[in-house]
């Protein structure tokens, strides 16, 4: 009777041990799930390409996860959000797109970042001392800007002088519509156009280049806010990423010294 006895609590105690360890396994295993380090994947406007590779870096070195980033013109990226209804995150040069892509059902939440003005970009020394909008209708001035169809600062830069009657002149003195801001940028630091407008924090990255600001394009500015897409399968890790980009004080310093209007 006490052999049974005794068998009967070290059966018990073999038991208790068992689930205890099972319990722990699957604790571990849960924990396991928690710190979710998948990679996520950004569409990411070309002209917030320079501060977002700073963000980027910081946040993988502090957070251990991937951030795989498409850069491109922001029409352009929302399309590509709509046909492959993949990815977690999309930051538009302008929250218009933000908007489209949330009547679409394409987004849910926005985190606001920064704002952008659109300027004229010249060489460093202007040497065609280029400072009102009527210099840009000169025929010895190689005048470039971005699509109002693909870009984001061609379409603020349409409705801002389309408002002020002055877009047909400007449409007819450009020599050449560019796909993305970075593009026009690109033409004037390698010589084969001498203005061209595009956002004021784009220049950070083109020390060749300086702006000009006039008085038509004072209004033409754009919120930068970045986008949760609907069908992502990271939601937690994406809203991380987005709160980091547009509320930590190390993002928002990126932001501030790559010339974009940061605001309290």
């Amino acid at each position: 009777m006490n052999r049974i006895s005794l068998l009967a609590g070290g059966s018990v105690i073999v038991f208790v041990i068992c689930v205890a360890l099972l319990f722990a396994t699957d604790t571990n295993r849960s924990s396991d799930r928690d710190v979710d380090t998948r990679p996520l994947m950004l569409y990411c406007a070309a002209s917030n390409r320079g501060v977002m590779e700073q963000i980027v870096r910081d946040y993988q070195r502090e957070f251990q996860r991937q951030i795989h980033v498409q850069y491109g013109p922001s029409q352009t990226l929302l399309s590509s959000i709509a046909v492959s209804k993949t990815g977690d995150l999309f930051l538009p040069a302008d929250d218009s797109y933000l908007k489209i892509a949330e009547q679409k059902q394409l987004v849910t939440q926005q985190f606001p970042i920064a704002m952008m003005h659109a300027v004229v970009a010249v060489k460093k020394d202007n040497p065609h001392a280029i400072s009102k909008l009527e210099d840009l209708l000169q025929d010895d001035i190689r005048f470039v800007q971005a699509s109002p169809d693909s870009a984001a600062i061609g379409k603020v830069t349409q409705t801002a002088l389309k408002r002020l009657g002055r877009w047909d002149a400007i449409d007819a003195a450009t020599i050449g519509y560019r796909t993305s801001v970075n593009e026009v940028a690109n033409d004037i630091e390698a010589g084969s156009a001498d203005a061209g407008i595009v956002y004021d924090a784009v220049l950070h990255t083109y020390p060749n280049l300086t702006l000009v600001r006039i008085a038509e394009l004072q209004n033409a500015t754009s919120q930068v806010s970045i986008g949760i897409i609907a069908t992502t399968n990271h939601l937690e890790a994406a809203e991380h990423f987005a709160r980091y980009v547009s509320r930590s004080a190390r993002s928002r310093e990126h932001y501030k010294n790559y010339g974009f209007d940061v605001s309290d």
